[in-house]
């Protein structure tokens, strides 16, 4: 089973990383070790000079030490300390063995080898040290049968100063295993630290970014998010920052917000920014833009013509990062830091391009979101020259509509007074004021059009009235201009309710024609009416051709016919279903189309409204803007 406390690579990777540390500081501490140990031997060599052989000799070991000694924190700037170590304690081994053979007579000259054994052992750890007190007492061994005879005091004691190194080697390397474990355990100790410390910067970090993602979506408007990017992330960046965005029409970027610790040269670097627009590709913001990838660059590599400013506001640095949403370049966020600040480090190029990221979307939605205005404007202004048009053409046909029947009937009235019975002149007179009513209701129904377009519904006035008989009067109106066609009426007696009489005399209208218009080859009309609670369903059936099922959902469009050109060819403009369903919307009701299941063939056309309508005006609704909730709206057609 493996444990949960095993170290990763990064982990291992780490730890040898504070262990490094720690030998590194131990050899600068050796150093001054064995610059006093070799300052304490050169004096002892001066008070007893008379005493010492090839004193020459020995003070030149010193210095070869000592300049060894004084060249390792070099080393140390360039190799690993356990290599730097292992130089140190040959050449120590070396200089000791050099010592011992020149002072052969020098009873206590072995004891040098001790502190070369000492110096192992906190370097390399036990077996290091076991091992260097076994090959220096060998290298004394050696030296000592080479440069004493049989009877010299250094030769009898030979065995008991082997026997010391040996058992320096053995304590040394016991005390340095404890100081090495204990190194160990710091170095996991400030591991643990910094990885802690690292996990808390990080979380830190990313909430900041999640906030700052958050408030980068606060405001659809391009000018308030990109205020917003910089006054929340200037904190994480440079002394100063810029927002540039990209002129499409120029390929050119304009700075468009600033900010930062030093408002005053982020004032001038954004007044440079834009009276030297830079294009892209040129200097390090539009190099940033050009390649869509992080740029960074010193005053000392400024480009040709200064684009970024660095010279004119002496910067000592300046990172641009692209500012990019769904593969599309939105602009650059730029910072930068005076004459004298240190280079950006690894965390605030880091932090930079979590900004960029995170401005990309909300740039990208301040974007859509313009667009997006500008098109609604475009359409309301193409929307309202429409209803004027529609209004005015309108009111103009209508002026003559009226004199035209106004005449007609005037003409019908002499001609009734002259001639008894029926003529032609008669039958042509009531073709033309048929056809006169048929051009006022298109007309009619053109306004109701652009009524609905500009509020979004329908007004009515309610009245109380007699449902059924007001079918009654629709049904005979209709047979009186079809008197071929059957109409079946199915209502009761009386039905009392409170809505606009006229509003669902033209709805009533509108279905009985379009059922005459769309049964070419004649067959039964049926009208019902059912009381139903607090509700009135009203149906008009008829056997004609009926509706396919892909355009049922359509019909009540406006300018829709189900049929196409067929349906062109029946007269109409398409537009009485759906005026019929703003009407009924506008009562709180709801109006369908079904197949005429009963019959086998045809369609159904019904609506459903309460007894009592709650008409826009007294409900506290202007019929203007919006419709009301109980109003659905239309797709436009």
């Amino acid at each position: 089973m493996l444990r949960m406390d095993v170290p990763t690579a990064d982990g291992r990777q780490e730890l040898e990383r504070h262990l490094e540390g720690q030998m590194r500081a131990q050899e600068r501490q050796l150093v001054w070790v064995r610059l006093g140990m070799a300052l304490v031997a050169a004096l002892l060599l001066s008070i007893f000079a008379q005493h010492v052989e090839a004193l020459p000799v020995l003070l030149a070991l010193l210095g070869v030490v000592a300049v060894s000694t004084l060249a390792i924190p070099l080393l140390l700037t360039r190799f690993p300390a356990r290599e730097v170590g292992i130089v140190s304690t040959a050449l120590d081994m070396a200089a000791v063995t050099l010592a011992v053979y020149t002072a052969g007579r020098a009873i206590d000259a072995y004891l040098f080898y001790g502190i070369v054994i000492l110096g192992t052992a906190l370097r390399f750890g036990l077996g290091a040290s076991i091992w260097s007190s076994v090959v220096m007492s060998g290298m004394y061994v050696a030296v000592v049968l080479a440069t004493t005879s049989f009877d010299d005091p250094v030769r009898r004691l030979l065995a008991t100063h082997v026997a010391y190194l040996i058992s320096a080697g053995v304590v040394t390397g016991l005390f340095s295993r404890i100081v090495i474990g204990r190194a160990t355990d710091n170095a996991r100790l400030l591991q643990r630290l910094d990885e802690e410390e690292r996990d808390r910067e990080h979380a830190r970090e990313r909430e900041l970014l999640s906030r700052l993602g958050r408030d980068f979506a606060a405001s659809l408007d391009r000018d308030t998010t990109t205020r917003t990017i910089i006054s929340a992330s200037a904190p994480l960046l440079g002394d100063v920052s810029l927002v540039y965005v990209v002129d499409d029409a120029s390929q050119r970027l304009e700075p468009v917000a600033h900010g930062g610790n030093d408002d005053e040269l982020a004032q001038r670097w954004r007044a440079h920014a834009a009276e030297r627009r830079a294009r892209l590709g040129e200097g390090i913001a539009g190099g940033a833009a050009a390649t869509i990838a992080a740029v960074e660059g010193a005053r000392d590599s400024a480009a040709p013509g200064d684009p970024d400013g660095m010279t004119v506001l002496e910067l000592a640095w300046v990172l641009a990062v692209p500012i990019v949403a769904g593969g599309r370049l939105f602009g650059v966020l730029a910072t930068a830091g005076p004459a004298g600040t240190p280079p950006p480090s690894d965390r605030l190029r880091r932090m930079a391009e979590a900004v960029a990221d995170r401005a990309g979307p909300a740039l990208q939605n301040a974007q859509l979101w313009s667009d997006l205005q500008d098109r609604m404007t475009r359409e309301q202004a193409a929307q309202r020259i429409k209803d004027d048009f529609l209004s005015i053409v309108s009111h103009e046909l209508r002026t003559p509509l009226t004199s035209i029947q106004g005449y007609s009937q005037l003409l019908e009235a002499r001609l009734r007074t002259n001639r008894a019975g029926e003529s032609k002149e008669m039958a042509h007179l009531r073709v033309i004021r048929s056809q006169v009513g048929r051009m006022r209701r298109l007309v009619d129904d053109l306004l109701d059009v652009g009524r609905i377009d500009r509020r979004g519904a329908v007004s009515i006035e309610t009245v109380d009235f007699d449902l059924a008989e007001q079918i009654h009067e629709a049904v005979a109106r209709i047979r009186g201009e079809h008197r071929e066609r059957h109409i079946d009426v199915r209502v009761p007696e009386a039905i009392g309710i409170h809505a606009d009489r006229d509003r669902i005399d033209q709805v009533l209208s509108n279905l009985l024609e379009n059922a005459v218009k769309y049964s070419p080859d004649g067959g039964p009309i049926t009208v019902t009416a059912d009381p139903r609670g607090g509700e009135i369903d009203v149906r008009v059936a008829d056997v004609g051709i009926g509706i396919p099922d892909e355009h049922r959902e359509n019909v009540f469009e406006r300018f829709y016919q189900a049929d196409g050109e067929a349906g062109r060819r029946r007269g109409g403009l398409g537009l009485g279903l759906y005026i019929s369903r703003a009407i009924i919307d506008a009562h709180g009701g709801r109006i369908w189309s079904a197949p005429n299941t009963e019959a086998g063939r045809g369609s159904v056309f019904g609506f459903r409204i309460p007894r009592i309508a709650m008409p826009l005006a007294s409900a506290g609704i202007v019929p203007t803007g919006e419709p009301p909730p109980f109003v659905v709206r239309r797709r436009d057609g």
